[in-house]
């Protein structure tokens, strides 16, 4: 009978799963795999000084026969006398308002559960069952999907420090042969053997076909995936040094990037910046397929401004004045309108800016009050008409620039300013009753300009929340 045990104990040492004094959460849903892995975590936990807590998810989906399944789990963590944390959620009612399929749902679910109870358990380590033959599976939907070289590196041993996979050098087989020799039960889910899944398909349906051109196509999708898995690693590196290079604007639901600094890259980098850019926006649809990776690649070559490509998710790519904006599909939320009291400040959490104001005396101004930097603007108090209001833009938005004659529309300051269509909506506009006073952040009017006869000031700084900490500021300073 082949060593799992010492498989599994290679797998840990080698990818440094577990640390002395750790407890690890194990994930067992009953089956075959995870009862093997809780077996093998126990057999290993005092050669590691580790301990092990058993966490078992029922997703809702069959009744009675799913909570008999839980039943068991609970049996088996009290005859091997470890702690067994149980919970029931409803995919169904989940999906009803999310696109998305039931496996997907499934597995957001359970990891969001196995992660909130590491937390309260507190387990250094999850550890999930994955097989040899699970990725073999995964690189092989992942080559019917179109992914690029982390698709294909397949399931990692170890992600974000927390989740491990100690029998992913172990294949089914070996797992049925210790459970038979440790006579230990498990369960089948039956759903395992229907093939509207696509997973279950692969398995049962595209793999017996395969190995008739190539009996160890299983162990050929594991060593790819082993070499994807080291080229991954070095685009990764590159795209590490390259995105800061090429990150332009980063908001809440959407990232910008220099079409121009990217198209001096070669393809291999560009699409891994797309796959990255997309991913953080929308990590449930990782790895981002071949197809889409295509299309943002012809968006940037065609450099068509304007035009655009749909994305998984409802998200979209977007190419504007030298800048390429991924989004989600609503993109940014439109700046609120309020009113600014003075002294008083304005926080606005989707555009991830505090506007703050308050009264100066003439003399405490800058030498050059007019061109202070575009993070604040100074008005005579007397000559500003009514409360102040901080808007969106709608259309037909006009406004007298400072130090220019005449008027100019809002969407030719936007258009000179490089802002993307997309964001336009989010520049908050600082207002009177009767005008634009500031287009925060990129130009103010000649209105209410200060002057000589000027007595007292009213000074309106912007700042980011990550610079003002997130909290409300009454200085401007």
């Amino acid at each position: 009978m082949t060593d799992v045990v010492g498989t599994a104990r290679k797998t840990i040492r080698r990818h440094r799963m577990i640390s002395e004094r750790d407890t690890v959460l194990a994930a067992v849903s009953g089956g075959p795999d995870s009862v093997c892995m809780l077996h093998v975590l126990l057999a290993l936990r005092d050669e590691f000084g580790f301990s092990v807590k058993v966490a078992h998810l029922d997703h809702g989906f069959r009744g009675a026969e799913a909570r008999e399944e839980a039943g068991f789990v609970a049996e088996l963590a009290a005859r091997f006398d470890v702690p067994c944390i149980r919970e029931e959620v409803s995919v169904p009612s989940f999906l009803l308002s999310r696109r998305m399929s039931p496996q997907d749902a499934a597995r957001l679910l359970r990891y969001q559960f196995l992660v909130k109870t590491s937390k309260l358990e507190y387990c250094q380590r999850i550890a999930t069952a994955h097989t040899a033959d699970d990725q073999a599976e995964t690189v092989l939907m992942r080559v019917l999907r179109g992914a690029g070289p982390d698709g294909l590196a397949g399931i990692p041993p170890k992600r974000e420090g927390i989740i491990i996979r100690p029998l992913l050098g172990v294949w089914r087989p070996e797992i049925q042969g210790y459970l038979a020799a440790h006579d230990l039960p498990y369960r089948t889910d039956p759903s395992n053997l229907e093939s509207k899944y696509l997973r279950n398909s692969v398995r049962n349906e595209l793999f017996p076909v395969l190995r008739e051109y190539n009996p160890s196509i299983e162990r050929s999708l594991v060593n790819l995936s082993a070499i994807m898995t080291d080229v991954a690693a070095h685009l990764e590196r590159e795209t590490e040094l390259l995105l800061p290079k090429v990150l332009k604007r980063a908001a809440s639901g959407q990232i910008a990037l220099d079409s121009v600094e990217l198209a001096g890259y070669d393809e291999a980098l560009r699409r891994s910046v797309f796959r990255r850019v997309f991913e953080s926006l929308h990590p449930e649809f990782a790895p981002l397929p071949f197809q889409y990776v295509e299309g943002l690649l012809n968006l940037l070559d065609r450099g068509e401004v304007g035009s655009s490509v749909e994305l998984p998710g409802g998200a979209r790519a977007r190419l504007e004045h030298g800048q390429v904006v991924v989004s989600l599909g609503s993109g940014p939320t439109e700046i609120p309108t309020v009113e600014l009291d003075v002294p008083g400040s304005a926080v606005f959490e989707d555009a991830g800016i505090a506007i703050s104001a308050r009264i100066l005396d003439v003399d405490e101004l800058p030498d050059s009050p007019a061109d202070s930097g575009a993070g604040v603007a100074f008005f005579d108090r007397d000559a500003i008409e009514g409360p102040l209001v901080i808007r969106p833009r709608r259309e037909g938005d006009r406004f007298r620039p400072f130090g220019m004659a005449g008027t100019k529309s809002l969407k030719e300051l936007f258009i000179d300013a490089k802002v993307p269509w997309s964001l336009r909506s989010a520049v908050p506009l600082l207002c009177d009753t009767n005008s634009i006073l500031w287009v925060v952040g990129i130009r103010r009017s000649a209105e209410a300009a200060v002057t000589a006869e000027t007595k007292k000031v009213v000074a309106v700084r912007a700042r980011s929340l990550e610079e003002s900490t997130g909290t409300r500021e009454d200085s401007p300073h």
